[in-house]
């Protein structure tokens, strides 16, 4: 690719080899280490890389102590290259410290990969425009222009960022091909389709593809071999049927008069590669007009026909709290919403709350993956992986993301898209100069004018009442200090009482001056108080009540069931009022059911409670909401996993007697099953996050633990091992200073499961060393065989299957004395597979065999499916290779269907041994490709393990 600037400039290849040039003369970029240092900055697109994401991509596993000096010794010898006149003080322009990171700057630099995005964009709206001719053209530049990223840097082979290249380019083929058949050009590319075909002979897509290339030739015959041959494979290869893919194809030879094109998904694609299916609509609902703020419309408005080149388009709305940030930059993206035709998200970033504080970033990216179909077991586990995913998924698109009340710059950055195409709407309190800094377009809303003020009121209360008091208008105004959330509240007082004269209302507002401690943002301050105790004054004494109680609760938002239980009422007593706070403007509905609050008013609820209910009243309200979640949690905990035993834990005593019946802390329904249980974790687990700092902070210990044993399973499916570990950490000091040795010890086994999870192997082992003495200590035979199998499991993590066995069979024989079912079905089968990792084969498919019948008679599937894997990895011990696959197939097609994609693909890496030792090697190629693509996208370390397979077995011939 030639530059387009001076012969002087910089440019930079990374598809393919990682090359660097200023004019016409190679730079040298150094050994592998460092040519993957730029190569990954360079994949990021302008946005920071963080130190800890270079150190892991450099050493996937055991990085060294010294892995941050080396990252920084390769950026300075990559700033000495691009910037060799540089002083050697003086801070770099090209290669930046961005907080914890480093950033490469891709202006002055031109980057072949910034190329790619803009062409593979391009070809996707050209596709969306139905272009085809178009399509044609810019996908052939994308191919030419196409080699596999970072080529000669194995160690970031299969890295997330490369691999959404990957998947985009795998797109474009399908895109062209398409193009071709469509414009009568299928010759052109029969060649290309049938090498790809030809390569992955069970790859149905590739396959149907190739058969419509056929048709469109009018090559039916050719069509129908295809489809044939294909299907014997399948049948003998894998033992399954051809699937949609290949029978829709089918069924286009059959019937002729039928479109030759459908759309087409790369087997390989990660979950980027394809449109996604679902569009998100986030935006809050757009119900208020928006008075004055013409001057700023006119602006957002120009900035809308302003190219920004290959960077999304920033806007930051700040100004102090309450003067309408959040009411403009929803009208104005309610507005423009028709221009990003792929989706509207919005995220409150909670920046200011004064009770739950700014929400991480992790938890909106979570989000957003959710929003486009990204299930958790498909989510990568790190921060920057689940950016990357996030930032692939925006490639190409056009989605206007709305960011609401954040702290500062630090927490927008991760959310940001990494490509043009995008729109990004942040409103904060603080001038955000970071992102300015970056190339945001900043809007800061002042006060309005006393023309403007005027206009919202009259918008609200109408136009007759304003003009007939010109002189209490203009007092109103000024009491407000123009300041729009001031306006809105004092509008709703008038409205209420329509009969009030406007004279009275400005009269009170002088008098009442003072009532209201001040809010204040930086060095600005508003007294506002007088203006939200109108409202308050104005509720029913219950309502009132209720609403000082929101104050305790800790956010973001709240149901009706929990509203029930902070006020102690039934269910449909709680209802009336929370309508009568929504109608008052104290609350908002944002969902059914749901309701939150701006953070004055929460502050000021919590105020209010602190004033009017004495501390014992409060307290038993907090216990009250806390003893909901509690009994929430653990029925939803109970659906999620039935088997699951606590071990000795004493029952939670009862709350005292003014905080609340059971019969009003169920007034809830309870999750009915599974599939609600996990909607009502997700719903709240913000909420429950925010709840256990909260009851930490009131010295609810028990109920700490609790609901962080309750959270385990959830967390473990929803791959949160980072928010699990911190939690069993708070539930463990909560443990301490109870000084319960059955919660201490629990809370061991929860720490012990995350830290395995994460790799942590020696910490879940110290973990799991302390349960143990716990468990023999309270002579608690069920929870010291819990633990005894998360040993079993540590020990043969580390190859010690000896000890494993004897950890297992301690396990068996502890569960046996206690007469616990479900766990000497677990234990069974583990004493089996250590047999088979010790080469008893014939003695582990005795004792699996057991287990899966125990497994069946007891309806527990979890424990069937593993079962079932373990009798396959001791068929495929004795060299039965046939019964094996049918196990390992059984146990995938169990775990799939209970979306543990973790447990699926290890099953498909044993699969696919058992099928590679039957010398089956393009099944066992296949097998392993699955479990790759699922691992990659859990962001596992095992990952490496099979990609080693791929990488050592041999080459089909072609």
């Amino acid at each position: 690719m030639e530059p387009n600037h001076a012969s002087e400039g910089l440019r930079l290849n990374v598809l393919g080899r990682v090359r660097l040039w200023r004019g016409t003369t190679e730079l040298p970029t150094g050994p592998p280490q460092r040519r993957a240092v730029l190569g990954l900055l360079a994949l990021a697109e302008g946005q920071p890389v963080g130190r800890d994401e270079l150190v892991d991509a450099l050493w996937p596993t055991d990085a060294p102590s010294s892995g941050t000096n080396v990252i920084q010794t390769h950026v300075k010898h990559l700033r000495q290259v691009l910037e060799p006149g540089r002083p050697t003080r003086a801070a770099s322009h090209l290669l930046p410290s961005v907080g914890t990171g480093y950033r490469l700057a891709p202006d002055p630099i031109t980057i072949d990969v910034l190329r790619f995005r803009r062409l593979v964009a391009e070809a996707r709206t050209a596709r969306g425009d139905d272009d085809q001719t178009r399509v044609w053209q810019v996908t052939g530049e994308v191919l030419r222009l196409w080699q596999p990223p970072l080529a000669d840097v194995p160690v970031l082979a299969g890295h997330p960022r490369t691999a959404s290249l990957t998947a985009e380019a795998q797109l474009v083929l399908s895109w062209r091909v398409d193009a071709a058949i469509r414009a009568g050009r299928a010759e052109e590319v029969l060649a290309l389709v049938h090498e790809r075909a030809e390569s992955r002979p069970l790859d149905e897509q590739a396959q149907a593809q190739l058969m419509r290339c056929f048709v469109a030739l009018g090559r039916r015959a050719d069509a129908f071999a295809v489809f044939d041959l294909t299907r014997k494979r399948l049948a003998a290869e894998l033992g399954v049927d051809p699937g949609s893919v290949l029978t829709d194809a089918h069924q286009d030879l059959l019937a002729p008069h039928r479109p030759a094109i459908v759309a087409y998904q790369p087997a390989e694609a990660a979950p980027v590669a394809d449109p996604a299916p679902v569009v998100p609509a986030q935006l809050p609902p757009d119900q208020v007009a928006v008075a004055g703020r013409a001057e700023q419309l006119r602006r957002l408005a120009e900035l809308m026909t302003t190219e920004v080149g290959n960077r999304p388009t920033v806007v930051t709305m700040t100004g102090t709290a309450g003067v309408g940030k959040t009411t403009l930059a929803v009208h104005w993206a309610h507005q423009i919403a028709d221009r990003f035709p792929d989706g509207q998200l919005y995220a409150d970033l909670g920046g200011f709350d004064a009770s739950a504080g700014p929400v991480r970033p992790d938890e909106v990216v979570r989000g957003f993956l959710d929003a486009f179909g990204v299930g958790p077991t498909r989510a990568p586990v790190s921060l920057m992986a689940q950016v990357g995913l996030y930032r692939s998924l925006l490639a190409g698109r056009r989605v206007l993301i709305l960011l609401d009340n954040a702290r500062g710059a630090d927490q927008v950055r991760p959310l940001l898209p990494g490509s043009a195409g995008c729109l990004v709407i942040v409103t904060s309190r603080n001038e955000l100069a970071g992102l300015v800094a970056g190339g945001a377009f900043p809007l800061n809303l002042g006060l309005m004018t006393g023309t403007e003020a005027r206009q919202m009121l009259a918008g609200r209360i109408g136009p007759q009442r304003v003009a007939a008091a010109p002189d209490a208008v203009d007092q109103i105004v000024g009491a407000c200090a123009r300041l729009p959330l001031a306006l809105a509240i004092v509008a709703a007082r008038a409205s209420a009482q329509p009969r009030f004269l406007l004279e009275s209302l400005a009269r009170e507002l002088r008098e009442s001056s003072g009532d209201l401690a001040v809010f204040s943002d930086d060095d600005e301050a508003f007294d506002v108080r007088s203006v939200f105790s109108w409202s308050y004054r104005l509720l029913s004494g219950e309502a009132a009540a209720l609403f000082r109680l929101i104050g305790l609760h800790p956010g973001p938002d709240l149901s009706a069931a929990a509203a029930a239980a902070l006020a102690g009422v039934p269910l449909g007593q709680v209802r009336p009022l929370l309508a009568q706070l929504a109608r008052a403007h104290l609350l908002v509905e944002h969902r059914p059911g749901r309701y939150g609050c701006h953070d004055l008013l929460r502050a000021y609820a919590a105020e209010l409670a602190r004033i009017a209910d004495p501390e014992p009243a409060r307290r038993a309200a907090l216990h009250r909401v806390i003893d909901h979640y509690v009994d929430m949690a653990a029925s939803a905990d109970r659906m999620i996993s039935p088997y699951r035993h606590p071990g000795l834990v004493p029952a939670r005593p009862p709350s005292a007697p003014d905080g609340g019946s059971p019969t009003q802390r169920a007034a809830a329904d309870r999750p009915a099953d599974a599939e609600a249980a996990l909607g009502w974790f997700t719903t709240e687990y913000a909420v429950l996050l925010a709840l256990i700092d909260r009851a930490v902070a009131a010295g609810f210990d028990r109920e700490v633990c609790e609901l962080a044993w309750h959270l385990v399973a959830f967390m473990d499916r929803r791959a949160s091992w980072h928010d699990q570990a911190a939690v069993q950490r708070t539930a463990l000091a909560a443990a301490g200073r109870l000084g319960d040795r059955p919660l201490e010890a629990r809370a061991h086994r929860g720490l012990a499961q995350a830290y395995s999870r994460l790799g942590r192997h020696d910490d879940a082992g110290r973990e799991l060393r302390r349960a143990l003495r716990r468990y023999e200590e309270l002579a608690d035979d069920v929870g010291q065989a819990n633990t005894e199998m998360s040993l079993a499991d540590s020990c043969e993590r580390r190859g010690r299957y000896r000890d494993a066995l004897g950890h297992a069979e301690r396990a068996l024989a502890l569960y046996g004395r206690a007469g616990y079912r479900p766990g000497q079905a677990n234990a069974l089968n583990a004493v089996g597979w250590c047999h088979t990792l010790l080469g008893d084969h014939e003695r582990a498919f005795t004792y699996c065999s057991r287990a899966l019948r125990q497994h069946q008679l007891l309806g527990d599937r979890r424990g069937a499916a593993d079962s079932w894997d373990s009798i396959a990895h001791a068929n495929h011990g004795l060299g039965r290779h046939r019964p094996a696959v049918y196990c390992f197939e059984q146990a995938v097609g169990m775990f799939r269907e209970m979306g543990d994609r973790f447990a699926e693909a290890v099953s498909l890496t044993r699969l696919g041994d058992t099928r590679a030792a039957a010398g089956d090697g393009p099944a066992a190629q296949a097998d392993w490709s699955a479990a790759l693509a699922i691992l990659t996208e859990l962001d596992h370390p095992r990952a490496a393990e099979v990609r080693a397979r791929l990488a050592d077995a041999p080459r089909s011939p072609a």
